[in-house]
């Protein structure tokens, strides 16, 4: 299989076609070894295929000039921090794998989608997130649809406009601007409206649980805990995972993910044991598909849940690999 035919088809991937997947998997890892030179530097030196996101943040992870890219998604970075920068060779890749999980799992609308989205709009559409929500509003959200910062008129007309056409409301928002909505006054929903937030839970002045974010949304915008959801995506990734009215995210069908010991990422958590997120996605086939992230994560049955974050000393075995010497990033 070739790399164009994976881009044509990945898409079309069902959960019952396993030997479908590991068709595309090892044409996409080929090729990326043969054309990703960091990729191809690490595979060849170390005996697991993920890469940590690390190495973002160090190199042009690429397989093709980085000139070429279509678009460049870069990481938020606090502070001093480096930030990671994604080369999308084509947009139309990614707006598919967009597109197409985003009507598996909510339907082709019309919807009523209001972003509330204040620190991510400071970096424009460098931003993946919201690169991926302005692709969503524009692909299936109604004339009432779009992005509000500080005007709850917005908002309020909104949910007017999805009471009076019965049209379903989405909100998408990062935890902590949602938290900051509702801390000012509730701010009462349809009862068919959905809340999908994409974390940032630990710049809201303090850490909190996901589950107690859960409960205070829930009763901020007045619908029942089930239908606060949770998207997962990052900079580093092509794709989302989104859970459906509980802790477990669910990956689409073009993406695998294993639960391996932080210490020696080679070996994999049985089910109910915490570890490291590792994914294999293969809409990011021009860049890095198999990718060690930085969250403790657990799996439960065929999603995962995720606990947190590892600090950098919690990662030692990780970081050796992205800080290997024979890794000439």
């Amino acid at each position: 299989m070739t790399i164009e035919e994976v881009a044509r088809h990945f898409t079309e991937l069902t959960l019952d076609r396993p030997d479908r997947f590991e068709e595309m998997a090892g044409a996409v890892y080929a090729f990326q070894r043969a054309h990703n030179r960091v990729y191809g530097l690490y595979c060849t030196n170390q005996h697991i295929p993920y890469l940590p996101v690390e190495a973002f943040k160090r190199a042009a992870l690429t397989c093709f000039p980085s000139e070429e890219a279509e678009w460049v998604f870069e990481s938020s970075g606090t502070g001093r921090s480096v930030s990671s920068k994604h080369y999308v060779r084509r947009l139309a890749v990614y707006e598919k794998a967009v597109g197409v999980h985003f009507e598996a799992v909510f339907g082709t609308g019309p919807f009523t989608l209001a972003a509330h989205l204040p620190h991510y709009a400071e970096r424009g559409q460098a931003s993946s997130l919201l690169y991926m929500v302005d692709y969503l509003i524009r692909q299936y959200g109604d004339d009432h649809s779009g992005f509000f910062l500080d005007d709850p008129t917005f908002l309020e007309r909104a949910v007017a406009h999805s009471r009076t056409e019965a049209t379903p409301l989405l909100l998408f928002g990062a935890a902590f601007g949602l938290l900051d909505l509702i801390d000012h006054a509730d701010v009462p929903l349809p009862a068919t409206a959905r809340v999908m937030e994409t974390g940032g839970m630990k710049t809201y002045r303090r850490a909190i649980s996901r589950g107690e974010l859960h409960r205070r949304l829930a009763e901020g915008f007045g619908v029942p805990e089930t239908q606060v959801w949770s998207e997962y995506g990052m900079c580093e990734l092509m794709s989302q995972c989104y859970t459906r009215g509980g802790p477990v995210f669910f990956p689409p069908p073009w993406m695998r993910f294993r639960i391996v010991d932080p210490e020696h990422p080679d070996r994999e958590m049985p089910e109910g044991r915490p570890g490291v997120l590792a994914v294999f996605d293969l809409a990011n086939l021009y860049s890095v598909s198999a990718l060690l992230t930085e969250d403790r994560a657990v799996r439960r049955g065929e999603g995962f849940e995720v606990l947190g974050r590892f600090s950098q000393a919690e990662l030692r075995g990780c970081n050796f690999l992205v800080e290997s010497k024979h890794l000439d990033v």
